[in-house]
């Protein structure tokens, strides 16, 4: 119960840097996309890929195996990471489950916030990248990250309303805003790279700086209330 109650503080003391976030990505956009640069071939690519699994997923039947076989995978390859053993690891289109030594929040919660296929179709690509210049290729590039990107958020979406024992084991408010913050992350990271005039430094600093007002806002916010709550009862 303490566990579940102090991972509930941190949720809610990290919500500011998940609105700080969002906040950041949006002008990230504006940067990689201005007004007017819609029809540029890495976005177009990424919305074609992105809405292609939409349509796939909605639509027509669903890989569950093959999300399961990504799921469990990334169970076993985050608990290794932490020094664990896997002495089990199953898979079916039912659902399955790792065997492991070692438990905690980052084990448990990885596969909602690591795009695991699209991080392999990126490795792949670089591999190849490395041997062979890809760059007249770029747009199959970012066709593919659109198609695994939805993958993963749509099937991660999918489980919380599934009410999976990976959530409620740490607890919804603070799962959800873990999975919400890490994902993030990984969109932050890509249109600072596709941002015109900007450098990840740049991009860095924009970051801190709008994490820096969200929390200030709140903080000030968090006075106020404590202030009418204080003059309340002493009236």
């Amino acid at each position: 119960m303490f566990a579940k109650l102090l991972k509930f503080v941190i949720a809610l003391a990290l919500a500011p840097l998940v609105a700080g976030e969002i906040w950041t990505l949006i002008d990230l956009a504006r940067a990689a996309a201005p007004a007017g640069h819609w029809g540029e071939a890495w976005f177009v690519s990424f919305s074609a890929g992105f809405l292609t699994w939409a349509v796939v997923f909605f639509f027509l039947p669903r890989t569950m195996w093959l999300y399961v076989l990504g799921h469990e995978f990334t169970h076993a390859l985050a608990a290794m990471l932490a020094g664990g053993k896997i002495s089990s690891f199953q898979v079916s289109a039912k659902g399955g489950h790792v065997v492991t030594d070692r438990v905690n929040w980052w084990i448990t919660l990885a596969p909602y916030f690591v795009p695991i296929y699209a991080l392999i179709w990126m490795a792949l690509w670089l591999s190849v990248d490395f041997w062979y210049p890809l760059q007249a290729w770029q747009p199959i590039l970012y066709f593919g990250l659109g198609i695994l990107w939805c993958f993963h958020l749509t099937f991660t979406g999918s489980m919380f309303h599934r009410g999976q024992t990976d959530l409620t084991s740490q607890g919804i408010i603070f799962s959800g805003v873990i999975i919400l913050l890490i994902n993030l992350i990984f969109f932050l990271f890509l249109f600072s790279l596709l941002a015109h005039d900007l450098t990840l430094a740049g991009a860095g600093r924009l970051f801190l700086d709008r994490v820096g007002r969200v929390y200030i806002f709140t903080g000030n916010e968090i006075k106020r209330g404590a202030a009418w709550i204080w003059g309340a009862w002493r009236n």
